[in-house]
């Protein structure tokens, strides 16, 4: 009898607390079970079900379970100090009968045992079991081969087993070191502890106000995406500072401003929830901002990897312009003319005859690319480093040939010998001449804007590295100014390329046979006459950026039930603590003649006023942080604003909804909590 005491001790404080012990443990289950499915999905066996890109899903899910772990060890540790907070009266109550420290740690022991026990079994069981479909899911959204054999990885299984156990260890630890420290009056006395109503403190909330702005100034100055790429992060850091500084001031001043507008303080609805909520506002404004801020996640990791994901085929179709995708890197100015790449030309165009495949001309352009730093309106080619110059102080200029240029666009432009049209992608430039400086070298030309559309060379770097794009009457001869210059490392500064891209209508063999055929006749008879060459199969590379893009959306999804879990459980959670503390003011006022219709007017009224103010938070955040978002995502290649916009929109409306259906279902466990007092 004696060796069951404290289990059933423990076994009957879980079900007397069922209702804050049982969204723990679904939390917990959840967790472990999605932690297992990524494991599971990165596993050897499953990444070779894969058709392409097996080590970027492989590291995806590694990082996903490993952020998912981080983030379950930080939430369940809080959830659980809560539960511990929650139960430090019972705990007091039994040390004052005559229990000590030691035997207060066996219960929470086998309370902990119970806990982690139940949350693993089932956790692994249901990961198990829905590991197998999300395989299925993956494996077909990669358009890879599915396996329907059922199997469960031992390996997975270890890791998952092992990792939890060091966090409910972890747990147990702090449970039980938290109840030794504290005195039997303390712990009597915690869930009667009121706190004494807060003061507006306007530094914090003018500090919250200055570092907030200061995150959005940033993200809607840094134009680069490369340096947004660098500085999100720092901004992320600043915004969740702000968020609680603002939460935990405003909120303060918000219940002042409401007390003091007396139509709307001085009426039953209001009264109770704004006088109640004003004693608690160091809790709420935290609770709240925590609300706040994984919403935030939820809607960034969503809107972003759906937009990825749907995004795919612009991706594909700005870099690769056709179906194969030819570069050649030229190796003399002289070879900068029409009739040098006819010859290239004019040997594929055999070769095809000969093999007998049929293709149409989708991309057909040489240039010569040099680097450097803007100086007013010029360029110095010299004055630049990679290692300390930043990506908005270096230029990629390109020069075309205006023959080049009008068979590419169908235009009939003409132009001088000292005369250039210009295009910029990054940055502008709104001079009358440009000149490109490298030593004692220089070559100007007049600018000559002739209102054509947007003309583009380097699709997958246009907004990563700021360019220029001039369009001369000679290329061959502009070339010829730098052909003996070289850069700070003692390198040639010029960089001459002919890309050719076309799609295949016709042939019996694949993209890639066509293009090693074209590799093997170009290096076999004009080999001597350009430096190298290489291809890019644009089937190949969908395969590639699906198995990206995919792993993205099935990482954001994993991590939004995550996020959103935490914030419902939070939501949960705020909701009972403060219906067990409301509870008898609510029924003092019974006492008084307030009826159940009151209360549920006075609960509305504190959802109205408070359940906003998260969402608000979020789409204001999310708004803000739009303009960094979308250039980060040109560093992938998604240049699509407007469909970023629109998986923005549907994600916050979905949320919103679910938010609101959460939240109404726990304003129902706050009302029968309150309720059920006499």
């Amino acid at each position: 009898m004696k060796t069951l005491f404290y289990p059933k001790l423990a076994w009957d404080g879980i079900r007397k607390n069922r209702r804050m012990v049982f969204p723990y443990v679904l939390t917990c289950i959840c967790m472990i079970s999605m932690f297992y499915i990524l494991a599971f999905l990165s596993s050897p066996e499953t990444v070779e079900l894969f058709p392409r890109g097996r080590s970027t899903t492989e590291m995806l899910m590694v990082l996903g379970s490993y952020v998912i772990g981080i983030f379950s060890l930080i939430f369940l540790f809080y959830t659980n100090s809560f539960l511990i907070r929650r139960r430090a009266a019972e705990f007091g109550l039994y040390n004052v009968l005559g229990m000590g420290k030691r035997n207060l740690a066996k219960i929470i022991t086998f309370e902990s045992l119970i806990t982690s026990g139940f949350s693993l079994v089932f956790g692994l069981m249901l990961g198990i079991v829905l590991s197998k479909l999300a395989e299925i899911g993956l494996v077909k959204m990669l358009k890879g081969t599915v396996s329907y054999r059922f199997r469960v990885d031992a390996d997975s299984l270890k890791r998952t087993v092992v990792f939890y156990l060091v966090v409910f260890g972890i747990i147990w630890i702090s449970s039980v070191f938290r109840i030794g420290r504290s005195s039997a009056v303390s712990l009597m006395k915690s869930d009667k502890a009121g706190e004494k109503p807060p003061k507006a403190n306007w530094f914090l909330g003018l500090m919250g106000v200055i570092i907030l702005g200061a995150a959005y100034y940033m993200a809607a100055i840094i134009k680069n995406p490369i340096a947004a790429l660098q500085w999100f992060f720092f901004a992320v850091i600043m915004v969740i500072i702000a968020t609680y500084l603002l939460m935990i001031a405003g909120s303060v001043v918000l219940c002042r401003i409401l007390q003091k507008n007396k139509k709307y303080y001085y009426k039953p609805n209001h009264f109770i929830s704004v006088s109640s909520m004003v004693y608690r506002m160091k809790r709420n404004g935290a609770g709240l901002a925590s609300i706040a801020i994984i919403s935030t996640m939820v809607l960034v990791t969503l809107s972003s990897t759906t937009c990825l994901w749907f995004g795919t085929g612009n991706m594909i179709d700005e870099m690769y312009p056709g179906d194969v995708n030819f570069k050649v890197n030229l190796s003399s100015p002289e070879q900068l003319t029409e009739e040098y790449v006819d010859e290239f030309r004019d040997l594929i165009c055999d070769l095809d005859k000969e093999i007998g495949a049929e293709k149409k001309e989708t991309l057909d352009i040489y240039y010569v690319n040099l680097v450097g730093t803007p100086v007013g309106d010029s360029v110095d080619l010299l004055k630049y480093d990679y290692n300390s110059t930043k990506l908005d102080d270096i230029r990629d200029v390109y020069l075309i040939s205006l023959d080049n240029y009008n068979k590419q666009t169908g235009n009939d432009i003409s132009l001088e010998e000292d005369e250039a049209m210009i295009f910029t992608s990054g940055c502008d430039f709104d001079y009358d001449t440009i000149t490109l400086l490298c030593d004692d070298v220089s070559s100007t030309y007049k600018i000559v804007r002739t209102g054509a559309e947007e003309f583009s060379v380097n699709n997958s770097l246009k907004d990563v590295i700021p360019q220029i794009i001039l369009v001369v009457k000679d290329l061959k001869e502009s070339a010829m100014v730098f052909s003996d210059s070289v850069d700070s490392y003692g390198y040639d500064i010029l960089y001459m390329q002919w890309l050719y891209s076309v799609d295949i209508l016709s042939f019996k063999g694949g993209n890639e046979e066509y293009a090693n055929a074209v590799m093997d006749r170009m290096y076999e008879s004009l080999g001597d006459k350009f430096e190298w060459m290489y291809f890019d199969n644009k089937e190949s590379m969908v395969s590639e950026y699906l198995a990206l893009n995919g792993s993205f959306l099935f990482i954001g999804i994993m991590l939004s039930i995550v996020f959103t879990l935490a914030a419902v459980l939070i939501i949960y959670y705020k909701q009972i603590s403060e219906g067990y503390e409301d509870c008898k003011r609510f029924s003092v006022m019974k006492k008084v003649g307030m009826t159940g219709k009151d209360i549920k007017r006075s609960i509305n009224s504190q959802l109205l006023v408070v359940f906003f103010i998260p969402l608000f938070f979020a789409g204001m955040h999310l708004t803000f942080a739009f303009p960094i978002i979308s250039r980060i995502l040109t560093v992938f290649g998604l240049y699509n604003v407007s469909l970023f916009m629109i998986t923005t929109l549907i994600s916050f409306t979905v949320f919103g909804i679910f938010y609101a259906a959460v939240y109404k279902i726990t304003s129902n466990v706050y009302y029968n909590i309150v309720s059920d007092v006499q």
